[in-house]
């Protein structure tokens, strides 16, 4: 009647041990443990272009935060009798709980273990068995200990029988508390076992995780009437479900998968070359060094592979396992050297494999309309990898351009293949792109959820983009939508977002978040320029703004906390390099009289004082001897030294040139540090050393050598006959290095 075959989700020992199991029983019916409402999908699975590792993609279309992926890979049991079953005809059903009641028992209750056992032990066993039955047999790890003692030999069908036997035992002494789900799901599991008997079905295989064999198998201990109790009530929700492409790094534990395994890659060659797996690995090994560039031989995978059978050998193993491998690796591949290790686990134990879904499966209009795009864009080899990758676009390319209006759009469904990287928070846009594209193939869930917005990626860009216009109120928010819709160039959604700019910038009222705005409507206008996108509204917007920008500064500065003024200070510096960029007199000017206004005004926070003189000396707006003027008055207020070093590390900021190549301003500020008192430099000093430390290693080591002289080369004529004195100059050496960093 029932054959129950308890096996290790993705072990590629139970895939081979079950192939051989269902050829000896020849069944007419396939029970496998799976949502029975995704049984709709199962022929797809049969579909000659479909390539593991794949995944059923279950969610409910109405609330896409419910959604569910079963992963399956070649060497995976379910998979491998999935594919039994639809090349010889046998009906295969899915028997496990429906995935619509499942999202709601999830929703409803997140429930976990309820044990009460006082012993640390008996606590491990109740929440671990197999990890427990691992420690009994001296394993620390719970999958090594299974793979060693279930997956590594694959001929003997009676091994089922015994594991069998095993959680029976385990179930009856431990007396586990099982969740609400499990109890649910194995109720359902033996509901769908009573459905195919009383079909007619003769010989049914039961193919289902180990833990859940014994309740199967004895299925006569659970009368009808209390399963369907439990069950009754159970809600429904509308699912869909689907097949999608996976990888070999998210079926792996590292990636959080709770039933994954941690060597996809291993376990790939273990299902395809069982009887000579060391060869096969050594091989790949050798081949992947020397793809590397690194010292690999024949005569290395030969000896690494002997190594490793004495390993094996050594610990009374029948075959070589992946922890021999490994170890046989680094002594004669990487001469000891562990840290080559993490290349070999990259590749050959984790994997960089990621299946193959044909678009026939993949009915979604916007999916399909992706795949082209990637194909124009010449992307497929990125989107076939599952390494980070790193992608230069030259936006006169078409295929380029192509490129990046595709990332920019789907960053804006929220689906971050790639992540735009810069060279500086300055840098505007320009012909150049630098992008990090990393494909996950748990974005398809993203995909479908965008599939409302429109059947392509431009209209779901565009339509979400213009659902969120009306519902941004702050300008900076707003002006981080316009910028991103046009890289994205969405030409439908501009002159709404440009409509509301123009709106939310005439009701602003805080500078501070015009400041924000501006340098990012300016990339607008570059990015505009590059792509030959209209953005005339945009500069009539930056033609308004910065002249408000510029009277609203000043009053802006005045007696503010340093922690606001460190805010401003940031935008003081975004938007001096931006009005710069904008290469306009009028703006010019205006900037720099708010500039001045701030510099010369004694209610100004220091900080900005200090960095809007800095700003006028660099534009030579006012020449060296007014600096001098402005920096002596600034370092003569001896009331308010920590206010000074705030002035100084504005007037400083990033560069120790001025310091370098202005005499004057260099001996202002020494003289300045040789009249502090002891308890007041120790309160300017933490300021000073920041400051100092911003300067490059060249810059320190100049300043250093400066003070060190205590004279600039073109004075030394002029100083050369006054008596040097070599203990003060120790002081001074001293106080110096400090400043510096040294």
């Amino acid at each position: 009647m029932f054959h129950i075959f308890g096996i290790r989700h993705h072990g590629p020992g139970s895939s081979k041990r079950l192939m051989k199991a269902l050829a000896d029983l020849q069944p007419d019916c396939i029970l496998i443990e799976a949502p029975m409402d995704a049984e709709g999908v199962l022929k797809d699975a049969g579909h000659p272009d479909i390539v593991p590792p794949v995944a059923l993609l279950i969610y409910n279309p109405k609330n896409f935060n419910q959604a569910s992926y079963y992963p399956f890979a070649r060497f995976s049991p379910e998979w491998q009798a999935i594919q039994y079953g639809l090349a010889l005809g046998i009906p295969v059903r899915f028997m496990d709980l429906p995935m619509s009641m499942m999202h709601q028992i999830r929703e409803s209750e997140k429930q976990q273990l309820k044990i009460d056992i006082p012993d640390p032990e008996a606590l491990r066993a109740q929440r671990d068995p197999l990890g427990f039955m691992a420690q009994i047999a001296g394993y620390s790890d719970s999958e090594r200990w299974w793979e060693i003692t279930f997956e590594q030999e694959t001929e003997d069908t009676e091994v089922f029988e015994g594991i069998l036997e095993m959680m029976e035992a385990l179930r009856s002494e431990l007396k586990r508390s099982e969740t609400k789900e499990t109890l649910l799901r194995e109720a359902h599991m033996r509901k769908v076992m009573r459905k195919a008997l009383k079909d007619g079905f003769q010989r049914i295989a039961v193919v289902c995780g180990a833990w859940h064999g014994p309740v199967l198998q004895d299925i006569a201990a659970y009368k009808v009437s209390a399963d369907n109790t439990v069950l009754k009530g159970l809600k429904k929700t509308k699912i869909a479900a689907t097949w999608i492409p996976w990888s070999y790094d998210r079926l792996a534990f590292s990636s959080g998968y709770g039933a994954g395994v941690v060597s996809p890659a291993w376990y790939e060659v273990l299902f395809e070359h069982s009887e000579d797996v060391a060869i096969h690995w050594m091989t790949r090994v050798a081949r992947l060094f020397r793809e590397s560039d690194m010292d690999a031989s024949a005569a290395h995978a030969l000896e690494a592979v002997r190594l490793a059978q004495t390993l094996a050998s050594l610990r009374k193993r029948a075959i070589v396992g992946i922890d021999e491998l490994e170890e046989a690796a680094i002594a004669i591949f990487c001469d000891g050297d562990r840290k080559q290790l993490d290349l070999i686990r990259e590749k050959l134990v984790i994997g960089d494999v990621i299946g193959k879904v044909p678009s026939q499966i993949q009915s979604i209009p916007l999916q399909q309309d992706l795949e082209k795009k990637i194909k124009s864009a010449r992307l497929t080899k990125e989107w076939n990898t599952t390494e980070v990758v790193e992608k230069k676009l030259d936006l006169r390319k078409p295929a380029n351009l192509t490129a990046s209006l595709l990332l920019h759009r789907l960053a804006l469904l929220d689906i971050f293949w790639g992540q735009l990287l810069q060279n500086s928070e300055y840098t505007l846009g320009s012909f150049s792109e630098s992008w990090k594209l990393k494909w996950q193939p748990d974005f398809s869930i993203a995909i479908i959820e965008a599939g409302m917005w429109g059947n392509t990626v431009e209209e779901a860009a565009t339509k979400i983009t213009q659902n969120k216009v009306a519902k941004i109120e702050q300008l900076p928010e707003l002006t981080d939508l316009v910028e991103k819709a046009l890289k994205a160039d969405l030409s439908k959604a501009i002159p709404a977002l440009v409509k509301q700019l123009e709106d939310v910038s005439i009701l602003t009222k805080d500078i501070l978040h015009l400041m924000e705005a501006l340098p990012a409507m300016v990339r607008m206008i570059k990015y505009g320029n590059t792509r030959k996108t209209d953005v005339r509204a945009v500069e009539k917007l930056v033609d308004q703004i910065t002249p408000r920008i510029c009277i609203g500064l000043p009053a802006l500065t005045l007696n503010i906390e340093e922690e606001f003024a460190r805010d401003i200070f940031k935008q003081v510096l975004r938007v001096n390099n931006t009005i710069s960029l904008l290469q306009e007199d009028f703006f010019e000017e205006a900037w720099g009289k708010a500039l001045d206004q701030v510099a010369m005004h004694p209610n100004a926070n220091p900080l900005l004082q200090g960095v809007c003189l800095r700003l006028l000396f660099e534009k030579r707006i006012i020449d060296l001897t007014k600096t001098a003027d402005e920096m002596a008055f600034a370092l003569s207020n001896a009331d308010f030294v920590l206010g000074i070093a705030l002035w100084l590390e504005g007037f400083l900021y990033g560069s120790g040139m001025m310091l370098l190549h202005n005499p004057e301003l260099w001996q202002l500020l020494d003289d300045w540090v040789r009249v502090l008192d002891e308890d007041l430099f120790k309160e300017v000093l933490p300021v000073m050393r920041r400051t100092f430390s911003s300067f490059t290693i060249p810059e320190r080591e100049k300043l250093m050598q400066l003070a060190k002289r205590q004279v600039f080369p073109e004075q030394r004529k002029k100083e050369q006959k006054e008596e040097y004195d070599a203990e003060r100059m120790a002081e001074i050496s001293t106080v110096l290095k400090l400043f510096l960093g040294q």
